[in-house]
């Protein structure tokens, strides 16, 4: 438990639990919102959904982001049958989608369904070895045709049902891990710092619309006039044989991983790596290209440009219904950001 009473196993499980497509992030937004305000922060919705919470103070705008959305579909057809068939939203792996679980949010609640496709024994040797395409993949909802076109739209966003599990001490297999474990560290974050004087005016951004292209964090970003910036978000943990570790060398559980590179900002990237030794933590570093895949290569070129920084989770499996990741990691992320943030070393540069 930490100071406010919140269990992070359970926060986090909640997290995953709620409805949150890209473009469509209501559901977990107001239940992060919820939060917020009950620990006093100042909380702001902008057009595109994004959730800010400030604590304003003298100093530099500095903005911790993690975006609270999901890879999902949207429902593209409903034929004469009822069979139910989707258009992705972000980087959806139609591998992952026979047999599994999902949800469609109608107007009238959730519909769960589950994900047809032609039996084994059946398949001709060719069928075997090809991959599924989304587009001849659909959703059964056990329910008469009549009420399957009366109930579900065209445009109706499509989620995998939440089945989260604690596989080991602190590891935990989910969707949407990718971000909400994210959003986990910001709010531990913002438990710590709800109750200091930081000398910075900060914002806790818990952005919309990141499977989407970016958009969310950019567009909060403009918004706040943020100077500098730290994204935190997931990156491909290497420890397993879907990876290794030449492609991948980060491992779940041995730390938060710092990213040093052409896309970030070498003082905020230095002075990360300073706070999480300051602290204790153990921590990774990655390279950080010319991009990161995150919020921060949009954050980074927001009006006359943004100090950037990165701090992800190690993930296994990311982009399907059952990513992997460490509790522990996004506990370590956290005390490190506390402390980045109280320290300020950054500032002197």
């Amino acid at each position: 438990m930490t100071d406010l009473g919140l269990d992070p196993l359970s926060l986090l499980r909640e997290l995953t639990g709620r409805f949150g497509v890209a473009g469509f992030e209501d559901d977990v937004r107001e239940y992060i919102r919820g939060l917020l305000v009950k620990w006093g922060f100042e909380v702001t919705t902008d057009r595109l959904g994004s959730l800010i919470a400030r604590v304003p103070g003298e100093g530099p705008r500095v903005m911790l982001v993690a975006h609270m959305d999901e890879i999902g579909m949207v429902v593209r057809y409903v034929d004469d049958k009822g069979f139910v068939y989707l258009t992705p939203v972000g980087g959806v792996n139609p591998r992952t989608l026979p047999g599994a679980r999902l949800v469609i949010r109608t107007s009238g609640g959730l519909l769960e369904g589950v994900v047809g496709e032609k039996p084994v024994h059946r398949m001709k040797e060719e069928e075997r070895r090809k991959a599924p395409e989304l587009e001849n993949l659909f959703i059964d909802l056990g329910l008469e045709p009549r009420e399957v076109k009366e109930r579900v739209r065209i445009g109706d966003p499509v989620s995998f049902k939440p089945m989260f599990s604690e596989l080991g001490r602190g590891v935990v297999a989910s969707k949407a891990l990718d971000d909400r474990l994210g959003c986990l560290t910001l709010l531990l974050v913002a438990e710590e710092v709800s109750r200091a004087k930081l000398g910075l005016d900060l914002y806790l951004v818990f952005s919309a619309r990141e499977e989407m292209g970016l958009e969310g964090a950019r567009t909060a970003a403009y918004k706040i006039g943020a100077e500098v910036a730290v994204a935190v978000d997931v990156t491909h943990a290497g420890d397993t044989p879907v990876l290794g570790e030449r492609e991948a060398p980060v491992k779940l559980g041995a730390g938060p991983v710092i990213a040093r590179g052409a896309a970030l900002d070498k003082l905020i990237s230095e002075a990360l790596v300073s706070a999480a030794e300051a602290v204790g933590v153990k921590y990774q570093l990655e390279a950080g290209g010319s991009r990161t895949g995150t919020d921060i290569d949009a954050v980074r070129l927001v009006r006359e440009g943004v100090r950037a920084g990165l701090v992800s989770l190690p993930l296994r499996y990311m982009h399907t219904p059952s990513e992997v990741g460490s509790i522990r990691d996004a506990e370590g992320a956290a005390r490190l950001l506390v402390r980045f943030l109280e320290d300020r070393a950054w500032l002197r540069h």
